[in-house]
């Protein structure tokens, strides 16, 4: 039984000390002192049971009366604080007073009377106590411990009625006095020597670490209220990290009254509209980890409501709840909304006139357009009819009055080609192109242009072109071009007498890119201060009756300065009215070949020179292999290639070329870079690895994706070089030309010989295929269909295609169709048999992004070749997500990418139904 007695002792040592290690400031000032009591009153049991003698038993006695004078009184007081009551100072001090007296004399109980009339120390199973006969002190004693029993009593059941105080800690406060209570009453109904009470101090200790937890998250609330208090707008409210109410300031009960109605510890649930609020804003906290507020809209006053995380020290212990009137703001921001409406019914007023102007506008375009096409169709028969006259009749004045309608036919399909362009840029379409071009050809072109016109009128035409231009620029020549031709043709219609001049020249250069200034000066007429704001107006032309006789729609300016704002640059003018004027541009300009252009006229002819020399170009011998996964780029480098004699093997697989490059040893590969299963990187470096070809073989990677720095990327990797999707003859030609050995390119004697060769095998006379073929146009000028060969597109196919599918760029699909109907029409079939939608779509549901970029990669470059160029960018920005891994960009537009991809592949089912011819 002694060890019972040491095991409270230690026992209680023990959680005093884990109090004093988890004590911090703001904790009650109670507790220390009756955690720091328990041990000390459980020593003086201790010292009891060891006693040998009378006077050592009295003295420890003594020391277990702290529990009734002391422990008793300062439960008291703390039950007091919990309950938010305080005593009088006074009262606390005579408490305090008696508490001491009642000690002192039993400590001092063996020299009076006063506590014990007669005290004997026995011992039983080796324990020692004490048989006492109490005197008048120790009834005052029990005395004052009733009155503390009934009081603190009194006070928990009391704060079990309030609202503001935890029922869960009043639960345990009540639950551990009553095992104190207990106890004591029964404290030796089992032994003599045995006392209960040591134990239950070990419970209440245990009970009260509990309830110190808890304390931190009351405090931190408490400190939170009183610093709040200050601000009288401000309300407070707190929960535990389980949504259990903890308190609230006043001013928070103004603005959410229901929280009068929790008590605290109660959980929040979602019984009225407030509450739900709070919890929804809860579950955003937790998702997102910032802060989330609502408003409420209490008696015209509007609160802002903001919930956060309660922290303790670094430690995420619960949420609080801040209000403040918001009203001001609110009244301010509803303002700023109502202006914001305003503005948005201005913008909607100012977009529905802009609507119903572009309209019209686009109906006037779209008129102007289809008449332009209708008139181009009826003025190139008449064209092509009177250069047979021309050709074929052996009269003079015959051939007088064929050149004259050459002449004005020329003027009037130049005057509709105005139309076109003009109609082009009113609606968007007008499509600037970079490309590689050479500066000087560019000038040299205008100068064949411009020439014998102003030859014609007399006028002195000279171009100061800037030698220290770059050779090879990159740009829209073909734009360019225009711009300028549009300038000199006016400068040579305004002159009558005097000079032309076209300056070109580099007015600065940095970072791979030149500004290139281009100025067109002449003596004419010039214009009006006042006239040079409005000389850009469409269908306008100035001094009407004084330009009567000079041709022209009044576009020319017009279409000049919206190519240019294509290009980021403007028109700048200069002009002396009678004297003449200077237009002029800036105009950035990529640099491919930073060398010197030189005399542009001697390298022109240089240029023109090689040309003729290379004109035919042949390898019926060379030995290329193609890899692309895409069936219809296999078919369009198939085509391509047969245009230079050339039959390639075709591959649609990285496995099936490492097995064909294994048994077979080629002059050219040509490996498409986006592959499923096995990438063209992948290829290559495996093909390395292994040594599968010679160091003779050639290794072009072909791609998709020409964009900057993609050359050096692939070099980088060890490809040879690289050919950009959809292919160009030219770009193609200029790679064979570049990687096909000499022995295995005819000259053009041996190429016409073989082509000759060729055709004598096939039945084809030669002589027949030398004759060149003659169009015969039916009187009165027929159907329009009749005017075109039998690989070209008739203005009603066109006009059909348009109305079934209007993205499909026919000039760009001719591009990269080899200028073939029949091909086109082929390459369609391919693209409906090719159909991606399941792959795409179990792509996605897979989350396979590579699969799915892949594919996305390969309806870019496939719509691309057909002419659906909007269905390709679409494409292109999906490849582009995937290569970055951005799954929400995919996830948000895979389903219009997909509808977009079907309602192409149902629109070319239309087409490919068309049977015109």
């Amino acid at each position: 039984m002694i060890f019972y007695f040491h095991a409270t002792v230690i026992l209680s040592v023990l959680f005093s000390s884990i109090f004093v290690l988890r004590w911090r400031r703001g904790i009650s000032v109670h507790f220390p002192i009756i955690f720091v009591f328990i041990p000390v009153i459980n020593l003086g049991y201790l010292s009891v049971a060891t006693a040998t003698n009378v006077e050592q038993a009295l003295l420890a006695n003594g020391i277990e009366y702290l529990d009734g004078c002391f422990l008793e009184l300062f439960f008291f007081l703390y039950v007091l604080n919990f309950c938010k009551l305080k005593l009088p100072k006074i009262i606390t001090a005579i408490l305090t007073a008696i508490g001491s007296f009642c000690l002192f004399v039993a400590i001092n109980t063996g020299s009076n009377l006063l506590m014990y009339k007669s005290v004997e120390l026995k011992q039983l199973d080796g324990v020692s106590y004490l048989v006492k006969e109490y005197g008048p002190v120790h009834t005052f004693y029990y005395v004052m411990i009733a009155c503390y029993l009934i009081a603190n009593l009194s006070l928990l059941i009391y704060s079990l009625t309030r609202k503001h105080t935890s029922k869960l800690n009043t639960i345990l406060l009540l639950t551990v006095y009553l095992v104190i209570i207990l106890a004591f009453l029964c404290g030796k109904a089992f032994h003599p020597a045995f006392e209960l009470l040591p134990a239950s101090y070990i419970f209440a200790q245990i009970i009260f670490l509990i309830i110190m937890k808890r304390f931190n998250l009351y405090d931190v609330s408490e400190s939170a209220f009183s610093s709040l208090t200050e601000n009288g707008s401000i309300g407070f409210a707190s929960f535990d990290l389980k949504m259990r109410y903890l308190g609230c300031t006043e001013p928070a009960l103004e603005c959410i009254p229901e929280l009068a109605e929790l008590y605290i510890d109660q959980p929040l649930t979602a019984e009225n509209d407030n509450f739900a609020q709070i919890l929804e804003c809860v579950d955003k906290i937790m998702i997102s980890g910032d802060s989330s507020y609502f408003y409420v809209n209490k008696n015209d006053i509007s609160y802002k409501i903001t919930l956060s995380h309660l922290y303790i020290g670094n430690k995420r212990k619960g949420y609080q709840l801040r209000t403040e009137d918001n009203t001001l703001e609110s009244k301010v921001m509803e303002a700023l909304k109502l202006r914001e409406r305003q503005k948005e019914m201005e913008a909607e007023i100012l977009k529905l006139e802009k609507t119903a102007a572009e309209s019209a506008n686009e109906a006037k375009s779209s008129f102007l357009a289809q008449m332009s096409h209708e008139i181009r169709t009826p003025i190139n028969a008449i064209l092509g009819m009177n250069e047979m006259v021309l050709r074929e009749s052996k009269e003079a004045e015959i051939k007088e009055y064929a050149e004259n309608i050459k002449s004005s036919g020329r003027t009037l399909l130049s005057l509709i080609n105005s139309i076109l362009d003009f109609s082009k840029i009113e609606d968007g379409k007008m499509e600037i192109e970079p490309v590689s071009y050479d500066t000087a050809l560019m000038i040299f072109d205008l100068e064949n242009t411009i020439a014998e016109r102003a030859k014609a009128k007399g006028l002195e035409f000279v171009i100061e072109a800037d030698e220290e231009l770059p050779s090879m620029l990159i740009g829209d020549d073909i734009r360019i071009k225009q711009v300028i031709s549009n300038l000199l043709t006016n400068a040579v219609k305004y002159t009558e007498k005097g000079s032309v001049k076209l300056v070109i020249k580099k007015q600065s250069e940095s970072d791979g890119m030149i500004m290139m200034s281009v100025e067109v000066t002449d003596t004419g007429i010039g214009i009006k201060e006042e006239d040079i704001g409005e000389m850009t107006e469409s269908f306008k032309r100035l001094e009407m009756n004084r330009n009567r006789t000079i041709e022209g729609t009044g576009l020319g300016l017009s279409i000049v300065t919206g190519i240019l704002n294509k290009m980021d640059s403007h028109l700048e003018v200069e002009s002396v009215y009678g004297k003449g004027s200077t237009f002029g541009f800036v105009l950035p300009q990529k640099v491919e070949d930073n060398s010197p252009m030189g005399d542009y006229r001697e390298r022109a002819h240089f240029h023109t020179k090689h040309m003729n020399e290379k004109e035919k170009f042949y390898a019926p011998n060379a030995s290329i292999l193609v890899v692309d996964d895409n069936s219809m780029n296999l078919k369009v480098a198939g085509k391509l290639l047969g245009l230079f004699g050339i039959k390639a093997d075709m591959l649609s697989s990285g496995e099936e070329a490492l097995k064909t490059l294994s048994e077979k040893q080629y002059d050219l590969v040509f490996l498409d870079h986006m592959m499923p299963e096995m990438d063209g990187i992948e290829v290559l470096r495996e093909i390395k690895n292994r040594k599968l070809v010679s160091d003779d073989t050639v290794i072009i990677a072909l791609t998709a994706n020409a964009i900057s720095g993609v050359r050096d990327m692939y070099l980088t990797e060890g490809f040879d070089d690289y050919l950009s999707k959809p292919i160009e003859v030219g770009n193609l030609e200029a790679v064979l030309r570049k990687y096909i050995s000499s022995d295995k390119i005819y000259s053009d004697e041996e190429t016409d010989r073989s082509i000759k060769s060729d055709m004598t095998c096939t039945g084809t006379d030669i002589d027949d295929a030398e004759e060149p073929e003659i169009l015969e146009f039916p009187a009165g000028g027929g159907d329009d269909e009749n005017f075109y060969d039998d690989d070209s597109f008739s203005s009603k196919e066109l006009e059909q295609i348009k109305k079934l599918c209007s993205q499909m760029n026919m000039e760009k699909a001719m591009t990269y169709c080899m200028d073939s109907r029949s091909f086109w029409y082929e390459m369609l079939h391919s693209y409906i048999d090719d159909d991606k939608t399941e792959v795409l779509i179990q792509a996605f549901n897979n989350q396979d992004i590579k699969t799915y970029g892949i594919n996305a990669h390969s309806i870019k470059s496939s719509s691309k070749t057909i002419g659906a160029i909007r269905l390709s960018e679409i494409a292109a920005e999906m490849e582009a997500a995937a290569n970055v891994s951005d799954v929400q960009y995919i996830s948000i537009h895979h389903a219009a990418f997909i509808h977009e991809y079907n309602e192409l592949i149902e629109e070319i089912r239309q087409i490919v139904k068309i049977d015109i011819k």
